[in-house]
């Protein structure tokens, strides 16, 4: 009987061990995340701090946070989470591309960088890029749609290649939703991601000439180009819509003007980052798209009709079969001259 026990022990043990993944390993204790400015701004930072909150409850790892660091030298927060035990740090801003991997060659220890591609690193450097041109191009659909001015209106804190892709996509199904739109591009400024005086003043001039629909890049600029929407009327004595990116300001859209938003779930790309970490295949390049689901539209607002909601189910089917292909277009030249050719002047 005993053997018996023993021989039923050992089959049901080994079992287990092939449902484990070849190669899989624990998940880090402790990671370290930065972010430029407050883990609070319904926009980039916020959707990092939250979606890595998410992966760390799954996995059962702790999280050591260091916000609002701005986007000057950061070596000496990342020595100091290194000193902590942080096994990977993720490095959430574009602006720390330089500094992450010079202190991860430096310590060892593994860190994400965001766009930047060129120091990938087998088992030390990983990067998160986006390609959420897909989401863009459905907001364009819906600005089209929804303008009654046929002026729609794109201000962007800055030009880094994600507001590139983003403008483009957005313009590409903004012409291709109505032809007859005209579109308006403004920079708030070189890294104005903070600006929320110049996202406002930008909005308000746009809204002027008639634009009565915003499509809006800017973290924390974002607040003013909110901000004037709501308390603007277009020409027509209606509503201006906005249509943000990233993350989700229903909370505070008291004037009821948010049409949507282009969502990045960081809580997808995080956790491939994670596997990663655990499979030993750490040093790849993760994608925040539609194609993994990272990239989606918000519930559109409820003065959206149903029959165009509709719409965009068919548009977003045939963007991921590839019967639509989206333009992919990184640099703010390119994306100039993309523009120029659109909506020829």
């Amino acid at each position: 009987m005993k053997k018996a026990n023993f021989a039923v022990a050992a089959l049901i043990f080994f079992f287990c061990l092939t449902m484990i993944p070849a190669g899989a390993g624990d998940p880090p204790k402790l990671v370290g995340l930065t972010l430029p400015e407050a883990g609070t701004d319904k926009g980039w930072n916020e959707q990092g701090k939250v979606g890595l909150e998410i992966v760390a409850k799954k996995y059962g790892f702790k999280i050591e946070l260091a916000e609002a660091l701005g986007y000057g030298d950061i070596k000496p927060t990342l020595r100091d989470m290194v000193k902590k035990g942080c096994d990977l740090i993720i490095c959430h801003a574009s602006g720390y591309q330089t500094v992450a991997p010079e202190i991860a060659r430096e310590t060892g220890v593994k860190v994400t960088t965001v766009e930047n591609h060129r120091d990938i690193s087998a088992g030390l450097i990983s990067d998160i890029d986006t390609q959420p041109q897909g989401g863009c191009y459905l907001a364009g659909w819906l600005a089209g749609k929804m303008t009654r001015s046929n002026i729609v209106g794109i201000v962007a804190s800055a030009e880094p290649p994600t507001w590139n892709r983003m403008s483009a996509g957005f313009a590409q199904g903004l012409k291709a939703s109505n032809p007859n739109s005209k579109l308006l591009y403004s920079v708030i400024g070189e890294a104005a991601y903070a600006d929320a005086a110049g996202g406002k003043r930008n909005t308000q001039d746009q809204i002027a000439v008639g634009a009565d629909v915003i499509f809006g890049m800017g973290d924390g600029a974002s607040f003013g180009m909110l901000q004037a929407c709501a308390t603007k009327k277009a020409k027509d004595g209606g509503k201006v819509w906005f249509i943000d990116v990233i993350g989700d300001k229903r909370s505070i859209d008291k004037a009821d003007v948010l049409l949507s938003s282009v969502i990045m779930d960081m809580s997808v790309v995080y956790e491939e980052v994670i596997k990663s970490y655990m499979d030993g295949t750490f040093g790849q390049q993760h994608w925040v798209g539609m194609n993994n689901g990272a990239i989606y539209l918000l519930e559109l607002n409820r003065a959206v009709p149903e029959s165009l909601k509709e719409e965009l189910i068919a548009v977003k089917k045939n963007i991921a079969a590839e019967k639509i292909n989206v333009v992919d277009i990184p640099t703010a030249v390119d994306l100039h001259k993309f523009l120029k050719k659109t909506f020829p002047r």
